[in-house]
């Protein structure tokens, strides 16, 4: 865990899950209320010419839509300007941290924006990343703290000092309130956190206490957008995840009309729910399978905490999963309801739990009471 400079009031805390279907945070900014936010995963390298032209009328949009940061002369579009302007895709290949560096600095911009706050900041960040890309937040300290003292924007160069870092596996926001929740009964208990994402799927064991580095598979909800992208055709793939989750464990017509077209025929429906059905059935077997290798015996195992975005969508099949072991979904983490603008419900889980565990370090600190 990083530490944090006590003379230093940070202007930003900032907490920050790099999500295959989107950044979340949480940030705080001196003396206002805490806020989220989320971005879209896209990050693509452009240039600096075309990236100025393209932002050149920011009073008309929101600035989390018109994100761009430069290193040096390494340019990049974040998020929705990435995505609709330079056709990036969600990134889902590469590792999170590799793209997590321009994700952050975007952030940080788009906060500077918004709260009117100056070019020059103190920040306090706290990351969320795959246990399989854990080792990782090593390299990414080190690359964050000389980006942000001089990076470009739309708006000109911003000089942030980094006076704070940590950084945890997912499903560690959530594990930190747990523990703070049940006190010394941590010591006695086997615990298994269960990180059900967009594209990951990872595991954290917490034996009496000893958390475990985790494991990490490439079977978050991608995998089964995957499946039926190859048994149909001619979806956009974010509007059939929103056909695929509205519809949930009874898709019926209703669901799929407005994705095939103005022109669809009852038979086309009938195929994209049978491809969603038996999607749905085979990323179940698959995760679940994986699921039995990973955690520990069932007599062995206290209580499993499920979360993420993924797990409301498999719930009934998690829940046979478990018939026997307690089962706390999101664990009891409950989301501000100011926080919910963006309805991003329970997937603000992690990140929401993290940011107040890392807050509370932030005005420790600053209290000179700190680590």
């Amino acid at each position: 865990m990083g530490r944090l400079n006590k003379n230093a009031f940070p202007e930003i805390t900032l907490t920050l899950d790099f999500g295959g279907s989107g950044t979340k945070g949480i940030v705080q900014v001196a003396g206002a209320k805490p806020t989220a936010f989320w971005m879209e995963p896209a990050v693509i390298e452009a240039n600096r010419t075309s990236l100025a032209f393209q932002t050149r009328n920011l009073n008309n949009a929101y600035p989390e839509n018109t994100a761009w940061v430069g290193v040096g002369e390494d340019y990049r579009a974040v998020g929705y300007l990435a995505k609709s302007i330079y056709g990036a895709t969600q990134g889902l290949k590469p590792r999170k941290y590799e793209l997590a560096l321009y994700k952050t600095l975007a952030a940080v911009w788009v906060i500077q924006q918004k709260f009117n706050l100056p070019s020059s900041l103190q920040i306090s960040l706290a990351l969320l990343l795959p246990p399989g890309e854990f080792e990782d937040s090593a390299l990414l300290k080190p690359m964050l703290k000389d980006a942000l003292a001089y990076f470009d924007t739309p708006t000109g160069i911003l000089n942030g000092k980094l006076v704070g870092y940590e950084c945890f596996p997912e499903g560690g926001g959530i594990y930190a309130m747990y523990c703070k929740n049940i006190g010394e009964a941590i010591r006695r208990r086997v615990v298994a956190i269960v990180m059900l994402g967009y594209r990951n799927a990872s595991v954290l064991i917490s034996r009496r206490g000893i958390l475990n580095r985790g494991k990490t598979a490439n079977l978050g909800m991608t995998k089964m957008v995957d499946l039926v992208m190859e048994r149909t055709s001619g979806f956009e793939e974010e509007r059939l995840i929103e056909a695929i989750i509205a519809a949930g464990n009874e898709p019926k017509p209703g669901h799929f009309q407005y994705i095939c077209g103005n022109n669809f025929h009852e038979r086309e429906i009938e195929k994209t729910i049978s491809a969603v059905c038996s999607s749905r059935n085979e990323y179940a077997i698959a995760l679940t399978g994986w699921l039995k290798e990973v955690l520990p015996a069932k007599n062995e195992l206290d209580e499993v905490i499920i979360c993420g975005g993924t797990a409301d969508y498999l719930r009934q099949e998690l829940d046979a999963l478990f018939p026997v072991t307690s089962v706390m979904w999101h664990g009891g983490v409950k989301i501000p309801l100011n926080l919910n603008e963006q309805w991003l419900g329970s997937r603000l889980a992690d990140v929401w739990a993290l940011s107040v565990y890392h807050g509370l370090k932030v005005k420790a600190a600053c209290r000179g009471v700190g680590e």
